[in-house]
């Protein structure tokens, strides 16, 4: 390998001032149309700006790398415009950002210096081949014309008309492999078996397992880029499953983050109607502990546990033939499921649909909302965006909040109507006080909303901070006595003193945190618990506080 590469390096501890220092990535799974020049960049534009620098602007221009998916070239990237240092991986911020199953966060580097290009491996697990040679982590090789580069799910293959191999080029040993792992691409001579699920829907259906309740491991089948910071992760069995569940429901993953199982809670965004797979959708949240490492780390293949399915944020549970839908950001999800579900089923039911969002190109679902509303006569969709954007995006819809006139000017019957609403809590209050103030019947009006995660763990007493009048709280099956006020939530108050309570929603909506209590309590107005539950002796923990002293059986 030449020696030409001086200190240009790749290493771990500044990678990310790397991406801190990165301006445009280049995302290449959009599918190459064929008319589509899928050059990155203008290359007239490139040999002219080599020419002024003085470089071989010929040679430059001609320099590129083609991205091939399944044995055909989805796009071609000209080097001569890519950074000093390109990352190649499934991170968000990597300048080349593919999705595939075994490929790293940060696979492979290529090191652009003094006309010539190099090949960094960066994986340690499944690592890069070179020419059907192994490149192990941290070697790097000199590319030439005509190299062919695997990693898992692509193949890179570089064309550098003027970098022939050189005798005075330092060779370094790689690794012959005798077989390529699966993972990486090989070509597909025969035509794939068929699937086993499609003979099952017509002759052996009743051989299909099916999932309704309980804890059980789903593998990773896809994974959709929704907008810049929302994924949807497709899910189906380990072995061939139908999933039945009412649609707006949620679900709880178990997920090992940091050596801990962290609960946390999704609604469904995929409608039962459409049994053979379930789809989550995930928005990035600041900060987020689970948001971010779904979507930083949960890759194709995959396994997942999961627990449910939960929650009476339904259609199923409160029938009409007039609905209204609001959602706004990610509390489109469960509005989805439902929206689904009643097209699928061609339901006789007249749905308005309002969604919120900041700017045109965080619209969730934008596509098909708009599929919905031209080939469903049932459906009428409306869209709101509230916020200032950048960009070439065009927008000739509705701007701003959520309001009165809006309701009134997309469903004049609305009084007529159930109301479902899912989204942030500040946007969902200031709806219910436009509600409140246009005189609707509350009964008819039904909402979701999942709130902060577990914040201790059971990992030991966390200090509260009490006010107001106090009140004593014996945890019996325990042993413990702790003191609460009226404003902490039964859930909060055994979490702070390491007292396990199951939950999900964390809103009143599912029941998974039902205890049975003796004495004075106060429940939110949202709390779905029944009378029948009510009458047995249950609060639901998440959303009920205390107003005298309490015994709880936990």
């Amino acid at each position: 390998m030449s020696n030409n590469n001086e200190s240009v390096a790749i290493n771990d501890a500044w990678i990310p001032e790397l991406f801190k220092q990165k301006k445009t990535v280049f995302i290449t799974q959009t599918p190459k149309k064929a008319d589509a020049k899928p050059n990155l960049g203008d290359s007239s534009e490139l040999w002219i700006s080599n020419l002024f620098k003085g470089h071989d602007a010929h040679r430059v221009a001609n320099d590129k790398m083609a991205i091939l998916k399944d044995g055909r070239v989805t796009h071609e990237i000209m080097l001569g415009n890519l950074d000093t240092i390109t990352i190649i991986g499934r991170h968000p911020n990597a300048d080349i950002q593919l999705e595939s199953y075994k490929l790293g966060m940060l696979h492979a580097g290529i090191i652009k210096n003094n006309q010539q290009y190099y090949l960094e491996s960066l994986d340690t697990i499944s690592g890069t081949l070179v020419n059907r040679k192994k490149l192990q982590a941290g070697q790097r090789v000199l590319l030439h014309d005509g190299y062919l580069v695997d990693i898992p799910g692509y193949q890179l293959r570089f064309e550098l008309p003027n970098t022939l191999p050189s005798e005075q080029d330092e060779l370094i040993e790689l690794e012959a492999l005798d077989d390529i792992p699966e993972f990486f691409y090989t070509p597909n001579l025969q035509p794939p078996p068929p699937c086993p699920l499609m003979t099952n829907l017509i002759n052996d259906r009743d051989a299909i397992s099916m999932w309704s309740e309980g804890i059980t491991t789903l593998r990773v089948a896809d994974i959709i880029e929704e907008t810049h910071d929302v994924k949807t992760f497709r899910f189906v069995g380990e072995t061939p499953l139908l999933f039945s569940y009412k649609p707006g429901q949620f679900v709880t993953f178990l997920l090992p983050i940091n050596g801990n199982t962290v609960q946390r809670s999704y609604s469904i965004s995929s409608s039962p109607s459409r049994p053979h797979v379930m789809e989550i959708t995930v928005k990035r949240v600041t900060g987020g502990l689970v948001s971010n490492w779904l979507c930083d780390n949960v890759k194709l293949g995959d396994k997942i546990t999961i627990r449910g399915p939960a929650g009476k944020f339904t259609c199923f549970e409160y029938p009409s033939g007039k609905m209204l839908f609001i959602g706004a950001g990610s509390g489109i999800t469960p509005v989805m499921s439902m929206s689904r579900w009643i097209a699928d089923t061609a339901a006789d039911v007249d749905v308005k649909l309002l969604a919120c969002f900041r700017s045109p190109n965080e619209i969730i679902f934008r596509k098909e909302l708009e599929v919905l509303s031209a080939r469903h006569k049932s459906f009428q969709v409306a869209i709101t965006v509230t916020a200032g954007w950048q960009g070439n995006e065009f927008w000739t819809g509705f701007t701003g909040r959520i309001s009165p006139h809006l309701i009134m000017m997309l469903a004049p019957d609305f009084m007529e109507r159930h109301i479902f609403m899912c989204g942030p809590e500040p946007f969902m209050d200031s709806v219910k006080d436009a509600l409140h103030g246009m005189g609707f019947d509350m009964s008819k009006f039904h909402i979701e909303s999942f709130g902060s995660a577990r914040t201790t763990g059971g990992n030991g007493v966390q200090s509260l901070q009490l006010s107001g009048t106090r009140h004593n709280v014996v945890f019996s099956k325990s042993g413990v006595t702790v003191e609460t006020d009226e404003n902490i939530s039964l859930l909060s108050l055994a979490e702070a003193h390491g007292i396990e309570i199951d939950y999900s929603c964390r809103s009143g909506s599912c029941g998974a945190c039902a205890v049975k209590c003796k004495g004075d309590i106060a429940e939110n107005e949202e709390c779905t618990i029944g009378k029948k539950e009510k009458e047995a002796g249950y609060v639901y923990a998440c959303c009920t506080v205390a107003k005298g002293d309490l015994e709880i059986y936990a």
